[in-house]
């Protein structure tokens, strides 16, 4: 959507969406979730300045659907989520703003102008609070096992604003547990197995807004490195520097695996080998057998 709704639309909207999500993670067997403040005292958080962006870890849908049921919020989305069982409805709904990974030569016209996906996040960071839905970003770009932050991409840091940061957990046991984090995996599959749980935990953590400096807002990627190192120190997690190009290896789809391969190509020249992994995210061996036995000589 390029225009905002009208007061009447936005409110209707946003409170459906917002009943709708939290009834859905209730379904998920997210039936309470834990949310906490680094800032404890609700006077003294009334006190910051406003963000216009809230940034957020991701590790799955969980994050998404409790930053809408609290704050009705839209976000920076890839195309292809516009087709998930309603998710994409929501997103949708609420003036998400949609990336096209993989836009074909002939999305655009000349008599149509290009705009970016950082010029309509610049769009909402500048317009006034209100006229659109708070705009929340997942910087990272893709999901993960939320056990390190990848790269945080420079978009929602163009702004040279205040920034909210929130860092979310969803805990589960590494013996018996189903892992709630969507990385990999088949959408339908992975629901199946959320609604194999009881229950399952969310742990949300609200930062104190970060107000960037001088030589932040300068410099977007300093801005944007910051920011990571002070969501990953809170959570306890180191920070790589790799993104979603390096995780298309990984996806079950042939299509993604090659465009995984055609954009590592473009970056360094060559695809680099698959990694062998001997530990999980738990610190858990993965070699078995005569794997283990080579490996212990």
């Amino acid at each position: 959507m390029s225009k905002p709704y009208t007061p009447l639309q936005k409110q209707l909207l946003q409170g459906g969406c917002k009943i709708g999500t939290r009834l859905v993670l209730f379904f998920y067997g997210y039936v309470w979730v834990d949310v906490s403040y680094e800032i404890e005292d609700p006077i003294e958080r009334d006190k910051q300045p406003i963000a216009p962006i809230i940034v957020v870890n991701h590790f799955g849908f969980a994050e998404t659907m409790y930053l809408i049921c609290s704050y009705g919020c839209c976000f920076v989305s890839k195309d292809t989520n516009r087709n998930l069982p309603f998710i994409g409805t929501v997103a949708e709904a609420l003036q998400s703003i949609f990336v096209d990974r993989a836009p074909s030569k002939s999305s655009s016209t000349e008599t149509e102008p290009v705009r970016t996906t950082t010029d309509l996040i610049l769009e909402r960071a500048h317009s006034k609070p209100g006229t659109w839905p708070p705009l929340a970003v997942c910087p990272e770009g893709t999901t993960h096992t939320g056990h390190c932050l990848i790269r945080f991409a420079t978009g929602a840091f163009r702004c040279g604003q205040p920034i909210q940061p929130v860092i979310v957990t969803s805990p589960f046991s590494s013996s018996h547990g189903y892992d709630t984090s969507f990385t990999c995996n088949n959408i339908f599959l992975h629901i199946v197995g959320l609604m194999t749980q009881p229950r399952n935990t969310l742990h949300v953590k609200h930062l104190a807004v970060y107000s960037p400096n001088a030589a932040e807002k300068a410099d977007p990627i300093l801005y944007a490195n910051n920011v990571r190192d002070k969501m990953a120190k809170e959570m306890g997690v180191k920070c790589y520097d790799l993104s979603w190009t390096e995780k298309l290896q990984f996806e079950p789809s042939t299509k993604l695996q090659e465009l995984g391969r055609k954009k590592m190509m473009h970056k360094y020249g060559t695809v680099p080998p698959t990694p062998t992994f001997t530990q999980d995210a738990f610190g858990n061996s993965l070699l078995t057998g005569d794997n283990q036995t080579s490996k212990d000589k």
